[in-house]
């Protein structure tokens, strides 16, 4: 095995053909993008003339004209073993070494170790790939450790992975109750999903930054979201769920009359049996919950109007799976269940794609109840998806007396 540098063409025909699973990062469309505004290069791994890996590697500046390189959560390798793995480790260290990089780092976007619904370790799963650590050790290589946070300047570890390999049914059944009972609940209301083209970013990042504020997520800057949202576009879905409240206040005015009018019936009877005794205090109930949410509505309509907008979400998908990127939502609207709407539809989406994998992306992988992001893991914890634990990131030194002198210019200033 060697490597080598590639032409973005044989690039172009790998990315298209490969079924496994690789960071967005990693796309010819993110790669279209990121050459247009950094140094990049293309390095392929191959086996006699046979192309059976790449990398897309960006080069930073880091101090004056000293330059550090990263390679987008790759290398991206078919048919990955261990030994290929660290034939293109080296193989790329090599070249980050010609270019005279101060540093390089890795982030592979490749499971470490498998973790059930709850968090626990599968200690069995025939995934789980702790030799990795070792590999990237003995090379040199520094591990930044095993970060349980979602940071800006580290890569997310733990990623909610849902199997839509089934039916919708099976994929139905193997929600928790209440995840199951809120989709259901959500295909009943009047609910809308608008696709978002690029003339309405700004409404979904609106929508985005209110929700990173409220949670306290490591702040994403708007212009790498933007960069994302434009270069990703042709291979995403960025959309907006709303609600009609005209339509639901219509639906529950007419609801509310037929259960009303079945009440009065059961309670003009002069005689009732134990039965209709226990419907008419099911009714009784049905009324009154109605009423509130007629209520609610009517008020919710005199505040926001007839048509308000509850969840955003970037869905981006390649041959492997589909990445639920980035979400949003008002809590103040999170009775008409926006979010549980919009993630049934993208899991339909997925199927009729093709796919079998649809990942809801990040969690911290800290799965107690003190954690920051708690409420966001219980979400997708109730749609049954399994964790799984990348290795985290991976950095060297190959300039040593470059890096100290930016180490203490960093402490001077």
């Amino acid at each position: 095995m060697k490597v080598e540098e590639i032409s973005e063409q044989e690039f172009y025909t790998f990315m298209k053909n490969y079924n496994d699973m690789y960071h967005f990062m990693h796309d010819e469309l993110y790669y279209d993008y990121v050459k247009e505004h950094t140094k990049t290069y293309l390095l392929g791994l191959k086996e006699e003339a046979n192309l059976i890996g790449v990398s897309l590697i960006s080069e930073y500046p880091f101090l004056r004209s000293f330059n550090a390189m990263s390679t987008h959560s790759g290398p991206v390798i078919e048919d990955f073993t261990n030994e290929k793995l660290e034939r293109f480790i080296k193989g790329i260290d090599d070249f980050a070494k010609s270019k005279g990089a101060v540093t390089l780092t890795f982030s592979p976007y490749t499971i470490y170790q498998m973790r059930n619904r709850d968090g626990n370790v599968i200690e069995n799963d025939p995934k789980n790939n702790k030799e990795i650590i070792r590999i990237f050790s003995r090379n040199g290589f520094k591990h930044h450790g095993f970060t349980r946070q979602m940071i800006f300047g580290e890569s997310i570890r733990f990623l909610s992975v849902v199997d839509i390999s089934g039916s919708l049914d099976e994929i139905l059944k193997n929600m928790d109750r209440t995840t199951r009972y809120n989709t259901r609940q959500s295909e009943m209301l009047p609910l809308k999903l608008k696709y978002l083209d690029e003339s309405e970013y700004d409404r979904f990042i609106e929508i985005y930054k209110d929700t990173e504020a409220r949670l306290g997520f490591d702040e994403i800057p708007e212009s790498r979201i933007k960069a994302q949202l434009k270069s990703l576009q042709d291979k995403s879905y960025i959309v907006l769920s709303q609600i009609d409240l005209d339509q639901y206040i219509d639906e529950l005015t007419k609801e509310l009359k037929e259960l009303t009018e079945a009440l009065k019936e059961l309670e003009q009877k002069e005689t009732i049996t134990r039965g209709e005794k226990k419907r008419l205090n099911e009714q009784k109930n049905l009324v009154k919950s109605r009423e509130k949410r007629l209520r609610e509505a009517e008020k919710h309509r005199d505040e926001y109007g007839g048509l308000i907008d509850l969840s955003v979400g970037m869905y981006y998908y390649n041959n492997n799976e589909m990445v639920y990127l980035y979400s949003g939502s008002y809590p103040e609207h999170s009775q008409y269940l926006g979010t549980n709407f919009v993630t049934w539809e993208m899991i339909k989406k997925a199927k009729e794609l093709g796919l079998e994998r649809f990942n809801m992306f990040g969690i911290t992988g800290n799965f107690h109840e003190d954690a920051s992001d708690y409420g966001v893991f219980r979400f997708k914890q109730g749609y049954n998806a399994s964790i799984e634990e990348l290795p985290g990131t991976f950095s060297i030194v190959n300039r040593p007396v470059i890096y100290k002198a930016k180490t203490l210019i960093d402490k001077v200033r």
